[in-house]
Parts: C-alpha cells; sequence; structure tokens
C-alpha cells in the first residue's frame, strides 16, 4: 500500500508543474480553492494518442460522453481551446500541442513514480515508438530489439525504418536513433555505436580509373553520394572533407555498395556496409590510413527533463549488445 501522504505529494507536484506551463502566457481560472485540479487531463492525453473520442473511451473503459465532458471542462478551466472538433476530424490547436506534450511527459513520470513506490518496477512495461534508418537499424538493431521484446513481454515497440530527420516532438516518437550530430537544441542523446567510415572501389574501377594517393584526387574521380555533401577523412592527425560528385546519387547505402560493386565509381560508406564485399574482394579500401574510425551513432531522445525508463533501458539493452559486435563490424 502506498503511503497516502506521498501520493499526495506526486499530486500537488503535478497540478503545481501543470501551473507552471501556463501561469506566464495565461490567466489562471481559479477552481475552488485550488488552481487547477488534474480532473480531465488524462482523458485529454488519452483522445490525442489514440485519434479520437471514441477509441479514447473505449482503451479506458468510459463513456465517449465522459470523454467529452472532461476535456471540454479541462478547457474552461483553462481558458484556452486544445482541440478544433468536427464531425470528422480532431486536430491540436497550437496551444493544445504544447500543453499535450507536456501532461503526457507528466503523466508519464506519475506513473513510474506511483510504480516505484509499489514495487513494479523491477522490469519495463508499456510502448515505445522507435524511428530508425539503414542496414544498421535492419541487421544489427533489429534483432537485438526482439532480443529484448523476448527478455521484457511487458513492453511492445513501434519501429519505423525512413531516412528523413523525423521531428520527435511533432510525430510522437520516444526515441531515434542517428548518426552525425545531436540537435541539441530539440533533443537530447548518448551515444550507441562508434563505427568508421571506408572508402572503397571495385578493382575493375581502380584497373581502369586509377587509385587516389590522397582524398584530393578523388575530385578527378566519379564519387557515388549519399546523404553527406562531404566525405570525411583524417589526414595527420587532422579532419579534412571534401566536396564530392558523381553520377549516382543515393540515400540507400546498400545501393551504393551495390553500384561501386558494378564498376560505376568510389563510395564511402559506414564499416558495416562493405564487411563482406571487402572480405571476399568485391571491393577494395582506398586510403586506409586517412580513414575516420570514430562515427557515431546516437540514440537521440526528445528535448525535456525525463527519460522514461523503459526507454533507457532499451537503449541500454542495445549498448550492451552492440558492444559485443565490434570485433566482428
Amino acid at each position: 500500500m502506498v503511503p497516502v501522504i506521498i501520493l499526495r505529494f506526486i499530486y500537488n507536484y503535478i497540478e503545481y508543474y501543470l501551473v507552471t506551463i501556463y501561469l506566464s502566457t495565461h490567466t489562471v481560472f481559479l477552481y475552488g480553492n485550488n488552481m487547477l485540479i488534474l480532473e480531465g487531463i488524462e482523458e485529454f492525453v488519452k483522445v490525442v494518442e489514440k485519434g479520437s473520442f471514441s477509441a479514447a473511451a473505449k482503451s479506458m473503459g468510459l463513456s465517449k460522453s465522459h470523454m467529452s465532458k472532461h476535456v471540454k471542462k479541462l478547457e474552461t478551466r483553462l481558458g484556452v481551446s486544445l482541440i478544433h472538433r468536427t464531425t470528422r476530424t480532431l486536430n491540436l490547436t497550437n496551444q493544445g500541442q504544447e500543453f499535450f506534450l507536456k501532461c503526457q511527459t507528466i503523466l508519464q513520470e506519475f506513473e513510474e513514480a506511483r510504480a516505484s513506490l509499489v514495487n513494479e518496477t523491477t522490469d519495463p512495461r508499456g510502448h515505445i515508438r522507435l524511428t530508425v534508418a539503414g542496414a544498421f537499424g535492419e541487421d544489427f538493431l533489429s534483432p537485438i530489439i526482439a532480443a529484448f521484446l523476448q527478455d521484457y513481454p511487458d513492453v511492445s515497440i513501434d519501429i519505423t525504418f525512413t531516412n528523413r530527420r523525423v521531428d520527435l516532438h511533432e510525430e510522437q516518437f520516444d526515441l531515434a536513433i542517428r548518426s552525425g550530430s545531436v540537435e541539441k537544441n530539440t533533443s537530447q542523446g548518448e551515444k550507441l555505436f562508434s563505427h568508421a567510415l571506408v572508402t572503397a572501389a571495385s578493382r575493375a574501377y581502380l584497373e581502369t580509373h586509377g587509385t587516389p594517393r590522397n582524398f584530393t584526387e578523388l575530385k578527378g574521380h566519379n564519387c557515388l553520394c549519399g546523404t553527406l555533401p562531404n566525405w570525411r577523412f583524417l589526414v595527420n592527425g587532422n579532419l579534412r572533407e571534401i566536396a564530392v560528385k558523381g553520377s549516382w546519387h543515393s540515400n540507400n547505402g546498400r545501393a551504393l555498395v551495390h553500384a561501386a560493386i558494378s564498376g560505376l565509381g568510389i563510395i564511402q560508406v559506414p564499416d558495416f556496409y562493405v564487411t563482406d564485399s571487402l572480405a571476399s574482394g568485391q571491393l577494395v579500401e582506398i586510403l586506409p590510413e586517412d580513414r575516420v574510425e570514430n562515427n557515431c551513432f546516437w540514440a537521440v531522445y526528445p528535448k525535456s527533463h525525463h527519460v522514461p525508463r523503459k526507454v533507457q533501458m532499451l537503449v541500454e539493452y542495445m549498448q550492451a549488445k552492440l558492444s559485443t559486435y565490434k570485433t566482428t563490424i
């Protein structure tokens, strides 16, 4: 049994936090002896998550009229419109979007605080939305995530594979796996895995066009380009970049590798794309002494003061499993 005084403290904390969201820019509606109460907030969050009042009501075991009534009362107390309603669609207002994201985080914190008090957080639980791109996600992360779900059956995961750089807040993702840098103004992250950048071509291409002796000679070659405008090299301990161009451009690493194997040109890709083709002799590494070793994949979260425990445990699980791959990639 959770001590009543502790639950009261948590309740008051959430109540205070929600007030501060609108205190500076909105009129606070007095309700009895409290500035703001939690009634309607859980209903509001659930309606947005499910996309309709009917679906939200079903998930909570309540009536549609109950959901509508409590969300309307919440809007009245706040003095703002949170949702645009039509007969067919439901869209958040700008104020509603801001309020939803913060309320969603707060309710998650409340549930985790409550669960921790009754010893329910030994194992993670709940749903995680994850976005990742490329062969790294398909070949390495997918089996790790499947193993995570085997170990923690109370978790469900929705994986979206896309090369598009999604807005984690806007599209309600809990986690993204990205290479390169972290956009610190909108997200926060931690290092997941390091890899090298390998520059390579087929023997046939090199026999016909010659082998570059340094990175500046790449300007005279057909460089098959990916999503990055410049290729990177570590020359005498200094990071150098060069703008390259060629007849092939793709945001898919496997497509670049196939084009290089066919003799079309030179590529620069993460090492795990070309491990097998280098070993078989289909490709030959160029300028191996200048390769950049410590490129990072990052686990990126929406920027907030709290990362849900289930998400943190998934990231730690991936880090542990990927550390065993470094000798084989």
